[in-house]
């Protein structure tokens, strides 16, 4: 198997030579703003995978690399040092929340049929989660899926769905039964039927890239059910464990380095910053990131600590974009990304789990104190 120094000295030198001009360069401090290009981001993720640096931990027979996740991790750092999208971009969902359910999950004709076109970009899919009275409840959600044979018959309401206006499939949880985790069930849903209605949410940002989604009596086979009637609490936090892990460290690594871009553009301009505490904490959380790498090189797997991941980095990214905004002038810095970046990154304390939810989870599974 190829050494950590090679993959990385390998990868920095593709990076070097294929980074389209167009992509480079933005992700590094604006993690929180998005794209607007989707036709550009899917022909970057084909390029992505046709390189290898897609699917690194995936078995190959089914698009992936089969590698250690250490050099997943490695990747994400990588891409974001040079500013460019990497796991957190049009095909995420795909990537970072159905691959893991499928692959830990699925069954082999659904590993077959769907993993390779999420690699390849081909297809696009959306989060059908949380609801407008079950947002950080996960459990308590009601929209509801009735058995009829060899079918389900769906109706409910799914919110703050990325991409689901693009999206030709959904990863959807819904209940099966009344038992409060017993009673979920994992589907996948062709979002391009008859039933289902998108209607885009107009953040602060002025974007639109989450949604709102209305099913009305939606048909879903048994076939497109992901492990087993009832099995849908333990699909759903095995896909939250991965994409807390995935999100942590890039928000780690935006904070990081944006607030080193921070302190070059504060000594050019003569600002003073008082950042020592907060220097302090990024390099904190950056120790026990390595701590949590350590782990995946020893085989083990990362599972309520990403919780700690990504709750400290999204506090501190939010931390690092109030700094650039309450410091510097709007000519100072780049331009009003910065300020975008502030409204936006108020919803990396909510999304994958909010701060309140990570610390109830940490405190109970972590520290083992009382519910």
């Amino acid at each position: 198997m190829i050494s950590e120094e090679e993959f990385r000295r390998n990868l920095r030198e593709w990076i070097k030579n294929n980074a389209p001009p167009s992509l480079a360069g933005k992700r590094i401090l604006f993690d929180t703003v998005e794209f607007d290009n989707y036709e550009e981001l899917r022909a970057w993720q084909r390029k992505l995978y046709e390189a290898g640096y897609l699917g690194i931990t995936w078995p190959k027979e089914y698009g992936g690399q089969g590698l250690d996740p250490i050099y997943e991790a490695i990747a994400y750092e990588e891409f974001i040092r040079a500013g460019l999208p990497y796991g957190r971009s049009l095909g995420s969902i795909g990537l970072m929340v159905v691959a893991p359910a499928i692959l830990n999950h699925g069954n082999e004709e659904q590993k077959r049929k769907y993993l390779p076109r999420i690699l390849r970009a081909e297809d696009i899919w959306c989060q059908g989660f949380s609801e407008p009275s079950a947002g950080s409840d996960l459990a308590s959600i009601k929209t509801r899926a009735e058995e009829k044979g060899e079918y389900f018959i769906i109706n409910g309401q799914k919110i703050w769905s990325s991409y689901a206006h693009l999206a030709n499939y959904m990863i959807l949880l819904a209940r099966t039964g009344e038992d409060r985790y017993r009673g979920l069930t994992m589907f996948i849903v062709d979002m391009k039927q008859e039933g289902i209605k998108v209607s885009p949410i107009q953040q602060i940002t002025g974007k639109s890239e989450f949604n709102s989604i209305y099913l009305q009596n939606v048909i879903v086979p048994k076939s497109n059910i992901i492990g087993s009637i009832g099995d849908g609490w333990k699909v759903a936090m095995t896909v939250l464990n991965h994409e807390r892990f995935a999100v942590g460290i890039t928000l780690l690594f935006s904070a990081k380095i944006s607030l080193e871009y921070l302190k070059e553009r504060a000594k050019i301009k003569g600002i003073s910053l008082d950042i020592e505490e907060l220097e302090d904490k990024i390099e904190g959380l950056y120790s026990f990131y390595e701590r949590l790498l350590n782990k995946l090189r020893k085989g083990d797997i990362i599972e309520s600590e990403s919780a700690i991941l990504k709750l400290v980095a999204s506090e501190l990214l939010q931390s690092v974009y109030e700094l650039a905004v309450i410091k510097f002038d709007l000519n100072e810095i780049m331009n009003e990304k910065w300020y975008i970046g502030m409204l936006s990154s108020r919803g990396r304390t909510i999304a994958a789990g909010t701060s309140e939810i990570l610390r109830n989870l940490i405190g109970e599974r972590i520290l083992k104190l009382p519910k």
